[in-house]
């Protein structure tokens, strides 16, 4: 039995997924994924702490149920370190449905009170999504939940702030033009847009820290591509090919215009583009870091 396989039957044993093991030992799922199919081994600091999570000692980890058994061995095998116990799966889902279930119920309770109170179904349908979309990913989403969950409510309070008042985090960029009888108010809206945005996406480049991608040619290339659309083509194809087609529609910005949803449909996209971008970057970057550092 190789180690790879012995790795597998241990957490398979303990009840754990392999995102479990890894935010136990804190690195990438990915790295605990290449040692089960033995496709590289892992470290001895790491494998010590191997041992102490699935409370076998280091002969029995690396040989598995072929290692002879010895009486010294007991001590090793007795209770996990707490610092290294990472939550069963039946845990973490017992906790995401009682969340999912409570956030159920908010978002139907928003969307009977409107329509009971105020008989406006739409009002109690823009007030109850967010929960109801939280609820869904509680269900549904077993790893970073409350990073999605995050994700799912910006977009909908963005979303609906873009269409009540017509403006987005760009309108910041007016801040030196904006007068009183523009309402600062509506000014402060689109700072607060762009404050949620920044700190969503710090947000989700912390959640994938441990993430580490080999710098591949392959890798390299689709990096330098998708960089080079997010901050040249797509802004280029926005303002110089979907714009200027567009001009008639330009003064309808406000109301439910083609221009509008493309461009709603336009910043997302970039949006999701860029954080897709900075973790991907930031995990080629942190294994060439520790290469460099092993090579020294």
């Amino acid at each position: 039995m190789t180690l790879g396989e012995n790795i597998v039957r241990l957490r398979t044993q303990k009840n754990w997924s392999q995102g479990d093991l890894a935010d136990a030992l804190d690195i990438s799922r990915q790295s605990v994924s290449k040692w089960e199919t033995d496709a590289s081994i892992p470290e001895l600091d790491k494998l010590l702490k191997l041992s102490e999570l699935f409370g076998v000692t280091l002969d029995e980890l690396v040989r598995g149920e072929d290692a002879p058994k010895a009486e010294t061995a007991a001590p090793a095998a007795q209770a996990v370190p707490a610092s290294f116990t990472p939550q069963t799966s039946s845990e973490q889902e017992k906790r995401h449905t009682i969340a999912g279930t409570i956030l159920m119920c908010i978002g139907a309770v928003l969307l009977l009170t409107c329509l009971i109170l105020a008989g406006d179904l739409l009002a109690g349908l823009i007030y109850g999504l967010p929960f109801f979309l939280c609820g869904i990913i509680c269900f549904t989403v077993k790893h970073r939940t409350g990073l999605w969950c995050g994700w799912a409510a910006y977009l909908c309070i963005d979303l609906y702030l873009r269409f009540a008042t017509g403006l987005s985090w760009t309108t910041i960029f007016m801040t030196h033009l904006w007068t009183p009888q523009m309402n600062y108010m509506r000014l402060a809206i689109a700072w607060v847009q762009f404050a949620a945005m920044v700190l969503m996406t710090v947000w989700t480049v912390l959640a994938y820290r441990k993430m580490k991608l080999s710098a591949t040619k392959k890798e390299l290339k689709w990096l330098a591509a998708g960089w080079l659309a997010a901050l040249v083509a797509l802004p280029l194809l926005m303002s110089y090919g979907v714009m200027p087609l567009l001009l008639d529609d330009l003064g309808n910005y406000s109301n439910i215009s083609p221009y509008f949803l493309l461009n709603v449909v336009y910043s997302y996209a970039r949006l999701a583009l860029i954080n897709v971008l900075l973790v991907r970057s930031l995990a080629v970057w942190r294994l060439k870091r520790e290469e460099k550092k092993a090579e020294k």
